[in-house]
């Protein structure tokens, strides 16, 4: 597996920095479900992206 990273843009660091000031556990949610995804990224190969049916 490849190793990754993952950066943050200033916007989302202002994100991350006003969910932890407001203790906000919803929001909190939503952004690591979003983060996760990036993680995750997108199978491919050498002729692009891999397709599932």
């Amino acid at each position: 597996m490849a190793d990754k990273q993952i950066v943050f843009s200033d916007a989302e660091q202002m994100q991350v920095e006003a969910i932890v000031i407001d203790k906000d556990k919803d929001e909190a949610i939503k952004f690591l479900a979003n983060l996760v995804q990036r993680f995750k990224g997108t199978e491919s190969h050498a002729c692009g992206p891999k397709r599932t049916q």
